[in-house]
């Protein structure tokens, strides 16, 4: 800017004290805006640093691979849906160690659903979908500190590497090959919308810090959508040979009252006319895969299979109070044909209310 404009705004605030009023509120909210910049990146290298110390504690030893089935003919492949574990999170009946329970058995379920389909066809491999808000974080909405058991280090360098590394750990035991595909979910976000940069996310810390943990399992693959130019990473495309479906967490659907049917059609309609223009770049589907409205919900669009993952937490105070509405405990799972490229059986609910019986029969 001119030495005269200077001159001139500096005559001009002389002249209007409110005017100069108005400039020292404006430099002041600069500086306050700042200072909680630097207070934020202080935050996210404190956790990230708490990630990696943690990591020199675990270790995983190498999983022995199942017997090797030669049948071909008829190949299907196992889907297994993760979503909205929401770690910390306490209500009335669910907490870490439920979580723990419940995850722990809907693994052994999708073993044996899969071993009882292996009876007419081969299943070498399993597709694990984690579709967000695995961890549960401490600044979401106001008081949210006071309905978690466990800080955000618990819940990604501890609970959750020990959750998800065995579950998928399981799957190794039990598949000749396991790829998994994660998302990112809101509740794993560190503060409130917006406070944090958008590649700051707990759930895909989880995700690459177990990634980190099975590194030499040659039998594992990730795809884990990351940050670029602006976008957080939101969704991803899994292909089972001639089969695809997008994941998202599900937040992108705008509602109060449930799931917004209207709003999740036209999403759908939408993401899938994107996809058919090559110019814009985003890959092709058959089906969309989320979470976050803790319902079981199905739906076909135009051919296009909309399927809404349960989640393994148990009655949700707000949810009862505010929307009067709560589903079942439970997680998803499907059997696809890559060669029909479509699904060909799935489970909508595998049921996990009854963890806490199942753990005591073991």
């Amino acid at each position: 800017m001119s030495k005269k404009k200077l001159d001139e705004f500096a005559q001009e605030e002389k002249n209007d004290p409110k005017l100069k009023e108005l400039r020292q509120t404006i430099d002041r909210l600069y500086r306050k805006i700042d200072n909680m910049k630097t207070k934020n990146a202080e935050y996210v290298d404190t956790l990230y640093q708490a990630v990696r110390d943690s990591m020199a504690d675990f270790d995983m030893p190498p999983v022995k691979k199942p017997v090797v089935d030669k049948r071909t003919k008829g190949e299907e492949v196992t889907v297994a849906m993760l979503a909205d574990w929401q770690l910390g999170k306490v209500t009335p009946s669910y907490n870490s160690d439920v979580a723990r329970q419940r995850i722990d058995m809907y693994g052994d379920k999708v073993i044996q659903l899969t071993n009882i389909r292996r009876k007419s066809m081969p299943i070498k491999k399993c597709h694990v979908w984690i579709l967000g808000d695995i961890v549960e974080g401490e600044d979401i909405f106001p008081g949210n500190q006071w309905l978690i058991d466990s800080s955000l280090y618990r819940q990604v360098t501890k609970n959750g590497l020990e959750i998800l590394g065995d579950f998928i750990r399981k799957m190794l035991a039990n598949f000749d090959e396991v790829h998994v595909t994660a998302v990112i979910g809101n509740h794993g976000r560190v503060g409130r919308k917006g406070q944090f940069h958008p590649e700051t996310n707990m759930d895909r810390m989880l995700y690459t810090m177990v990634q980190t943990m099975l590194a030499s399992e040659e039998r594992l693959t990730w795809n884990i959508p990351e940050y670029f130019d602006g976008d957080r990473g939101w969704y991803a495309i899994d292909t089972i040979g001639k089969y695809s479906c997008m994941l998202v967490h599900g937040d992108q659907f705008r509602g109060t009252l449930g799931i917004p049917f209207y709003g999740v059609r036209k999403k759908v309609l939408g993401w899938k006319s994107m996809a058919a223009n090559p110019d814009i770049g985003m890959d092709d589907f058959k089906d969309l895969a989320f979470g976050h409205w803790h319902q079981v919900f199905s739906q076909d669009i135009n051919g296009i299979g909309v399927r809404c993952s349960g989640s393994p937490e148990s009655y949700n105070t707000f949810a009862a109070e505010n929307l009067a509405a709560m589903g079942r405990p439970s997680q998803r799972m499907m059997f696809v044909s890559p060669d029909r490229g479509h699904v060909t059986s799935e489970v909508q609910a595998v049921w996990l209310d009854v963890a806490e019986d199942y753990k005591k029969k073991k």
